[in-house]
């Protein structure tokens, strides 16, 4: 395991518990909310670029330009801190897959470039995420068992649409839903890997939209299936 690095921190080494939400009347709750949004922000932008364990509270803190305590009140401790961070940055893959479902079919495969036109366009939560998994990967580690259940509800979304559409005909019968499910992830992930390391070598949304169409073609159960999610076109239309 990679050793501490702040040791004014304590940092936990148990999941992520739910944060405290601090107490204020009526006429403070927005300007709170707000306010707790923007230490967040805070928060995911030194984590993404010094990692969890590489950022004490104190820089949090003074960055954010109030005191320690200050901070301590909203999230309670760094673990509350990093529960905040991923709770508001890490749900919109989740969302995005449960719009996948309700697509459904090799229609929601097509849509997978907007995910990677998503990241291009806020590089800085796709790197957040890409330091956070990295820093989690032992069980012991305070968010492992938050994105061990991230990746099972992912691959669990992703093979309800190829079951889903199985039972239409669309997919082949013979696909693996879990194992694709499996396989789509660990290709957009590691295609997202190798743009954040070499962004200008690697176009993360050519190769997505790519990867899309060659995983249509290997799901769909007839080529006019291919031709009508690909095109909106029967195949043999001229």
């Amino acid at each position: 395991m990679t050793p501490r690095t702040r040791e004014d921190d304590d940092e936990p080494r148990r999941s992520p518990r739910p944060t405290r939400q601090p107490r204020r009347g009526p006429g403070r709750s927005e300007r709170g909310a707000r306010r707790r949004e923007e230490l967040v922000t805070i928060a995911s932008e030194l984590f993404a670029r010094s990692g969890f364990r590489g950022t004490g509270l104190a820089e949090v803190a003074a960055r954010a330009g109030i005191t320690q305590p200050a901070l301590l009140y909203y999230f309670g401790s760094k673990e509350g801190l990093l529960q905040a961070v991923i709770e508001h940055r890490g749900a919109q893959s989740i969302e995005f897959a449960r719009e996948s479902v309700a697509i459904g079919g090799l229609r929601a495969i097509r849509e997978m470039p907007a995910s990677a036109h998503r990241n291009a366009r806020e590089p800085g939560l796709a790197r957040l995420l890409a330091v956070l998994i990295m820093e989690n990967l032992d069980p012991q580690d305070p968010a492992h068992d938050y994105f061990v259940q991230r990746y099972r509800r992912l691959r669990e979304l992703i093979a309800r649409i190829i079951t889903d559409a199985q039972a239409t005909g669309e997919i082949r019968a013979e696909v693996d839903p879990g194992l694709k499910a499996a396989e789509l992830l660990a290709t957009m992930d590691g295609l997202q890997m190798q743009w954040l390391l070499d962004p200008g070598e690697v176009d993360l949304v050519t190769a997505i939209e790519s990867y899309a169409l060659t995983l249509i073609r290997d799901l769909a159960a007839d080529p006019a299936a291919y031709a009508t999610t690909v095109t909106g076109e029967t195949a043999g239309h001229e």
